[in-house]
């Protein structure tokens, strides 16, 4: 059996989304979804409904509001899912940087599991996107 890709999540516009600390990032855009992974408008949540193993990828374009690391991170269920993360340095405001990670994530049965990124300190985006692969 081959990697099927089961959600892209993008967010793009040349109007920056700003994202809080701690805040998720909010996909405005599903180019891939179904019936196993699904997207919830306007809140940054992923959902993932059926059991299996995933690969989650994510990349994210950040502007600096302020100088300084911006780290983004994966929550799985709530919980930051250890490595699942990556870090810029922002010398200035107005700096834009690249984050990207991938994780692997384990759905058990009675799925309805959920992803959502989030900023370590207050930052912007003007791109962001999560794709949800199924390997098993």
């Amino acid at each position: 059996m081959g990697y099927k890709t089961v959600g892209r999540f993008v967010y793009d516009s040349a109007t920056a989304q700003i994202v809080a600390e701690g805040g998720n990032v909010v996909f405005d855009n599903a180019t891939i979804s179904n019936n196993c992974a699904l997207s919830s408008p306007g809140a940054g949540v992923i959902r993932i409904k059926k059991p299996g193993l995933y690969n989650v990828f994510f990349n994210a374009t950040p502007v600096a509001t302020a100088a300084g690391a911006v780290e983004f991170a994966m929550r799985h269920n709530g919980a930051v899912v250890p490595g699942a993360n990556g870090s810029v340095q922002l010398a200035a405001v107005g700096n834009v940087g690249s984050v990207a990670f991938m994780s692997p994530v384990t759905v058990e049965c009675g799925a309805g599991d959920t992803l959502a990124f989030f900023a370590d300190a207050a930052t912007s985006v003007t791109t962001a996107a999560a794709i949800v692969e199924k390997v098993a």
